[in-house]
């Protein structure tokens, strides 16, 4: 993944995962966007006070990214695990750098598009198995030394990303939600997961 990363130049773009010898429970999300690079820690927009919204109950911590309370050490026991350290998405870059002008770059952010739409391995696309037989490699090696930790999977993507990589029985648990963005953990279809969700962190 190193070697991905700097072959096409995305070094600033980099944002590392939250997780230290205090994590117990890893939300495990698709990548980080323009406020995560920003700022240097995952979950840093929107999507993270979405999330701290529905975790806590503290006025305070409601307020504030979920992101920025376990990259300042605010809260204990939880963690981040980005399937992508860096942005899928094409806006969350700066496309007026001349890097980013070259060919193959322009085709590895098309292979980003591909990837978002569906993580699993197609029978025919060469050039995006490439990039997921990467992406797998990586993903599975940062996330299978956290075998004692709790796991909630937030989004399809994500869901088809560990399912390929793993079997929930090897991990102590695991939970699937919908990701936090669009208001989805405030919606009323998904009530019931969130309540769910709740009970599995405490």
């Amino acid at each position: 993944m190193n070697e991905f990363i700097k072959k096409y130049g995305f070094e600033n773009y980099f944002v590392n995962d939250l997780i230290d010898k205090n994590t117990e429970i890893i939300f495990v999300l698709e990548s980080p966007h323009v406020y995560e690079v920003k700022n240097g820690y995952p979950v840093a927009g929107k999507s993270g006070k979405d999330m701290s919204k529905t975790l806590f109950e503290d006025v305070a911590l409601k307020k504030e990214p979920f992101g920025k309370l376990i990259y300042e050490k605010i809260i204990q026991k939880f963690g981040i695990l980005n399937v992508s350290n860096i942005p899928l998405q094409e806006l969350a870059y700066d496309l007026t750098d001349a890097k980013f002008a070259s060919l193959p770059t322009q085709l590895i952010f098309k292979d980003f598009a591909l990837f978002r739409q569906n993580p699993l391995l197609r029978k025919k696309e060469c050039r995006v198995n490439r990039l997921i037989k990467i992406y797998q490699e990586d993903f599975t090696k940062r996330l299978e030394v956290h075998k004692d930790k709790k796991l909630v999977l937030c989004g399809g993507f994500v869901h088809k990303m560990f399912n390929a990589s793993f079997a929930h029985s090897d991990f102590k648990e695991v939970l699937e939600v919908p990701h936090p963005s669009f208001n989805n953990w405030s919606k009323e279809k998904y009530a019931r997961k969130v309540e769910e969700m709740l009970e599995f962190i405490r």
